[in-house]
């Protein structure tokens, strides 16, 4: 099913292991913020772009298995879609309401942490549903779709540490 398709999952997957890895990095350049700052930034924002690289990590580690069947790939991808269905829907309510603070947040991250998540994920859904029945453009779909979750999470992690990194321990 992923015959000559190899190097591009093992060069996605290695990709999201990276940027896993930058997260950790991030992290240590908010050892300095209060508790409650960090736990917000978790959960609205770091954690989806861990979730994302991981999807794109979990999609990829299943198509280098060998011999894995359409149909147990579409049941990993549609467990991946729920989760980042729910994950995205998610940040998008939390974000949200972080708008009406007096310190709001950027408007394009509801957008690039909340919205494109969640399209992406249904995104996935499709590619599950394509594989469950057989359709030969999945094979494609999934290299698309891992693409773009993989592209997102770079400028999502550009993005957190760009701000985060000029931030003095009074800023935060």
């Amino acid at each position: 099913m992923f015959e000559h398709w190899g190097e591009f999952y093992l060069l996605a997957g290695s990709a999201a292991a990276v940027l896993i890895g930058l997260i950790f990095v991030v992290v240590t350049l908010m050892q300095d913020k209060p508790r409650s700052t960090m736990m917000a930034g978790a959960r609205l924002y770091m954690g989806p772009v861990v979730l994302q690289v991981s999807f794109v990590l979990v999609l990829s580690a299943a198509a280098l298995t060998p011999g894995i069947a359409a149909q147990y790939y579409a049941i990993i991808a549609a467990i991946v879609a729920l989760w980042g269905l729910y994950r995205g829907v998610q940040s998008i309510v939390g974000i949200r309401k972080l708008c009406w603070q007096e310190d709001p947040p950027h408007w394009s991250d509801v957008w690039f942490y909340g919205v494109f998540p969640t399209i992406l994920s249904l995104g996935v859904a499709e590619v599950a549903w394509a594989f469950w029945a057989g359709e030969a453009w999945a094979v494609h779909g999934v290299a698309v779709a891992i693409t773009a979750i993989l592209l997102l999470a770079i400028r999502n992690e550009w993005d957190l540490v760009t701000w985060l990194a000029p931030m003095g321990k009074d800023k935060a």
